[in-house]
């Protein structure tokens, strides 16, 4: 493999971070550029706008995902993935460019087991690598595979269900037949081991003895190790009766807590949460209750609470709470509350209908949000309207975002009080590990909020960058229903890593933050880190990091020194000569409102500051955020190829759009209408061909702008609402709701519903102003689609055909709301939207199926 590292690391560094500011009347503009050094490319041209051709083109590009370190940041793995392809792991060394290792196949997962040798597993085979030495032990017929890293060993299960656990060496250390199932942590593992008599057993390997723990007739068909470490939960089946039983081992004093309560029940669904490290535990059984058969006639009732479950069904759930060492076993009353979860609090629980309280106005459904106290049987509603709640690791404190107010409510479960959070815009909350503070990201900085004095304060952090915590802990708890209780903790004794972005420069650092003292870690740079994990001790810190830009690919990068020190040691994508060359500018405008917003602008391969080039301007809601991704090939599911329309020589404009009072179509005109204002000194841009294109919502916005504007010669829409008032009043098939929840508060915003202002949703309406489309129109949608329905699209196509407007609508007859990966449907579409691109920007009048609507035209 050629070396794709040429130039020093300084060189690199400082020419690939190098950025200028253009002042176009009162918008400022930031212009983006680099340089590589690569080898050839291959770009698409007319005759290669086939399947395979388009294909070739993509296969041609990779990129870099999953890194991981061993325990001082020395050595790291990364995974390359090609399109629809990924089975190679490179292995590498802060020493030296270039891989020292590359496992093809061994991409199921990979550990560290101590800080010089490398663990990983395939289908059917894994090896141990001694990273220093080179040294390679291979292993085949491989069913399942791990480390015990506290113990420096690594175990297989073969395809005979033979368990072996080997020390570095390779040396068998124990070996275990008829092993069904296995788990483990850090410094142990549990194995399920069938014998001849039809018994079951499970054995502990400590690193030295297997020893038998656990021993029963029935069959084990799952085991968990929890937690904290200590307890084992253990699900088993009586066959003849097809009913299951729980029971809790305590790994350490050999204890079984097998409560009569939950043997033998019916549920196929049973699992264990630990509270508190195993002060407590909440069994949960789950039973679906399947969708019956459409009857002749089915009824809908208008006081029906659970539409949600009319397409896939409802699970239903029983629930026990053991405590008080485990001989008291509660089963709690779900005719009320049919959820019950707990967030690391043995007293408190939080429970909830879910069934629908509010009439379907949200999108996701929000619930009433009691705490159960299981020692005085009562319940208090704490949250309204919410669905996800965080809380701290020492299950004192909840806190949630309430919708209406705006604003962060802290719930203190010891002294049963609510604290109201005010601050401007915050978001992200993180508790300290001890429980003493709550920090939250704000539009610019981090913010601590002291849970003994109730006092909110910024760090100083930074005053024109969000500052987001990297290190936070995050504990899944209850994720159903679309709701999330989790915990997630920051541990402040130790040096805490924070990313700071600055929308405005579009650059990101990376600090070492401790005791109001920040070290740098990655200096302020305009690229993408899309993934950074740091070793070293005090002052010297080191690691890794995978890198991006819009003309750079992902590299894999070695820093040191506190981030002056930058070393490329791995670039994919050689052979793209191109994107040395790409060009992104950062569009910087208001809307009317004055809102501060970005866009976009792209220019085409091997730009020529001479010529006039069409453009293209896709529009969605925010995609400045893309600003410093890397400009790969693609073959977008909704007809959108950035890179495919550059090469083919188009400007690409992304801007910004906001919603606001004003209803979405017309606050969306406003922020394209000012976009392109910022855009009209641009000597390069054919501003009398230019195009609009968007998919989904963004095809809603290409509809409405189409029947306002006079900006454009030619639009593409894709599976989008023409008739908001019609989408409104219809349920939505896919999420199993009214649709006018996506209205009022969901993604279109308007904030209000149609009763009550009639008159905005008519000025919003596409369908309503289709006899004013003055340019052709390319519509398109998947006839499965139950998401935007293909009514929708035929809607604004029959609006434009009754208004003799020219438009054309292409039906996806197997796909839905977008036309899949990689499908002959997709490559279809995207040949179809070159092609009218092509036709009515840059005059090839060549394409059959579009002069046959436009010769009478």
């Amino acid at each position: 493999m050629a070396d794709s590292s040429k130039g020093t690391a300084a060189e690199f560094e400082a020419e690939s971070s190098k950025y200028g500011i253009l002042m176009i009347g009162k918008c400022t503009r930031i212009l983006l550029s680099g340089v590589l050094l690569f080898w050839t490319l291959y770009l698409v041209n007319a005759q290669d706008m086939t399947d395979e051709g388009l294909k070739k083109w993509v296969s041609q590009f990779s990129s870099l995902h999953l890194l991981t370190t061993n325990d001082d940041a020395s050595y790291a793995t990364v995974t390359k993935s090609y399109m629809g392809n990924v089975d190679t792991v490179l292995v590498f060394s802060h020493k030296r460019k270039n891989p020292i290792d590359t496992l093809v196949g061994y991409t199921i997962s990979r550990s560290f087991v101590t800080n010089n040798h490398l663990f990983a597993v395939g289908v059917n085979q894994a090896r141990l690598v001694n990273v220093s030495t080179g040294q390679k032990l291979d292993y085949n017929s491989v069913r399942n595979a791990g480390v015990i890293k506290g113990k420096g060993q690594y175990y297989i299960v073969d395809r005979k269900k033979m368990l072996t656990v080997y020390d570095l060496e390779g040396d068998v250390l124990y070996r275990a037949d008829g092993v069904d199932k296995v788990v483990g942590d850090e410094h142990k593992m549990v194995l399920v081991k069938g014998s001849s008599d039809g018994i079951s057993l499970i054995v502990v390997w400590d690193g030295q003895k297997g020893d038998i723990i656990y021993s029963t007739g029935l069959s084990i068909d799952k085991i968990e190790l929890l937690p904290s470490g200590r307890y084992l939960s253990i699900r088993e089946t009586e066959v003849k009766s097809d009913t299951r039983s729980m029971k809790i081992l305590d790994c350490l004093t050999r204890k079984v807590i097998a409560p009569l309560e939950i043997q033998n029940i019916p549920e196929r669904v049973v699992k264990v949460t630990e509270v508190e490290n195993g002060k407590s535990f909440l069994i949960t059984a789950e039973i679906q209750i399947p969708v019956s058969d459409t009857p002749m006639v089915k009824l809908w009732y208008g006081t029906d609470k659970e539409l949600r479950f009319t397409k896939n069904g409802k699970t239903k759930y029983r629930f026990w709470f053991l405590t008080d060492g485990f001989e008291k076993v509660e089963e709690l009353p779900t005719d009320r509350f049919e959820v019950f979860t707990p967030l690391n609090n043995s007293r408190y629980l939080w429970a909830f209908s879910n069934r629908e309280e509010f009439d379907y106005v949200h999108a996701n459904p929000r619930y009433n949000m009691f705490l159960y106290d299981t020692e005085l049987k009562t319940y208090t509603l704490i949250y309204p309207q919410v669905a996800e709640i965080f809380g701290s690791a020492d299950g004192r404190y909840a806190v949630s975002l309430d919708g209406k107010e705006k604003i962060w409510k802290l719930f203190d479960l010891q002294d049963q009080k609510m604290i109201d959070i005010e601050g401007t815009d915050l978001r992200n909350p993180v508790f300290s590990l001890d429980g003493r503070k709550l920090f939250f990201s704000g539009e610019t900085d981090l913010y601590c909020f002291d849970l003994k004095t109730g006092v909110l304060k910024s760090l100083d952090i930074s005053k024109d960058s969000e500052v987001v915590v990297i290190d936070k802990k995050v504990i899944m708890g209850f994720t159903h229903l679309e709701t999330k209780f989790n915990t997630f903790t920051v541990d402040t004794a130790k040096p805490v890593r924070l990313q700071l972005y600055n929308s405005v420069k579009s650059v990101t650092s990376v600090l070492e933050w401790k005791r109001n003292k920040a070290m740098v870690l990655v200096p302020e740079t305009d690229r993408r880190i899309r993934k950074i994990i740091f070793g070293g001790n005090g002052k010297n810190k080191w690691g890794f990091s995978i890198e991006e830009n819009f003309n750079l690919p992902d590299g894999l990068y070695y820093i040191a020194g506190s981030g002056k020190k930058k070393k490329l040691l791995y670039q994919t994508n050689p052979q793209d000569t191109a994107a040395s060359k790409l060009k992104v500018e950062v569009v910087h405008y208001r809307n009317s409102l004055g809102v501060l917003l970005k866009g976009i602008l792209t220019y085409p391969v091997n730009y020529d500051s001479g010529r006039k080039y069409p453009m293209v301007v896709r529009v969605y809601q925010r995609q400045s955020s893309a600003s410093s991704h890397y400009i790969s090939a693609d073959v977008g599911q909704d007809g959108f190829s950035k890179r495919l329309l550059i090469e083919k020589g188009y400007f690409v404009f992304q801007p910004d759009i906001v919603f606001d009072h004003r209803g979405t179509g017309v606050s969306s005109l406003d922020c394209v209408n000012k976009a392109l204002g910022a855009l009209e000194a641009h000597s390069s841009i054919d501003f009398s061909k230019v195009g609009l294109m968007g998919h989904s919502m963004g095809g809603y916005e290409t509809n409405f702008i189409a029947t306002q504007s006079k900006r454009f010669a030619a639009y593409i829409s894709g599976s989008s609402v023409a008739n908001t008032v019609q989408a409104y009043f219809s349920y939505n098939r896919l999420f199993e709701v009214p649709d006018y929840a996506r209205y009022e508060y969901g993604q279109f915003d308007m904030n209000v519903p149609y009763s009550e202002n009639r008159e905005l949703y008519d000025q919003n309406n596409p369908v309503n102003y289709v006899q004013n489309v003055n340019a052709p129109v390319l519509l398109w949608a998947g006839s499965k689609d139950t998401n935007v329905v293909p009514e929708q699209t035929e809607a604004f196509y029959v609006g434009l055909l009754r208004n003799r407007k020219s438009v054309i609508a292409l039906h996806y007859r197997d796909q839905s709301h977008s036309l899949g990966f990689m499908t002959p449907e997709t490559f279809d579409l995207n040949r179809r939207v070159m092609e009218w691109w092509d036709f009515f920007l840059k005059g090839k009048k060549d394409v059959e199926w579009i002069r046959k609507e436009m010769i009478s035209y």
